[in-house]
């Protein structure tokens, strides 16, 4: 399914006259709010890994928000969606993090992201 989405992606981007650049990458999250500008590029969600303090993971709850697509959960569900938890962010991703404690624990989200490049 990841596949099949990186190849949607880059052909849109080839049909705009760009080549593309397909990279694993990661976002640490360790506050409540944090915003990620994309400009052209696309983020493919592939999993989340959660930090060291695993007893918070059933009570802090992760958003993710973009205009292409939104999701919600706690820590635990997100991680034991495994590799099925594919999402496709563009433009911007907002993602927010509501949790008990006055900090927020360190955690990790996967993507591969599809990065335009111009055509030489």
């Amino acid at each position: 399914m990841i596949d099949r989405i990186v190849q949607i992606e880059q052909e849109r981007l080839h049909s705009l006259g760009y080549n593309t650049v397909v990279t694993p990458s990661s976002i640490v999250v360790d506050g409540k709010e944090k915003v990620v500008s994309l400009a052209n590029e696309s983020l493919i969600l592939t999993g989340i890994r959660i930090g060291k303090n695993d007893l918070v993971a059933d009570t802090t709850t992760v958003q993710l928000i973009s205009p292409t697509e939104s999701i919600e959960g706690t820590q635990r569900e997100l991680s034991q969606m495994g590799t099925s938890i594919i999402k496709l962010f563009k433009s911007h991703l907002i993602i927010k993090v509501k949790t008990q404690y006055d900090e927020v624990p360190e955690f990790r989200l996967d993507f591969i992201r599809v990065s335009p490049v111009l055509k030489t």
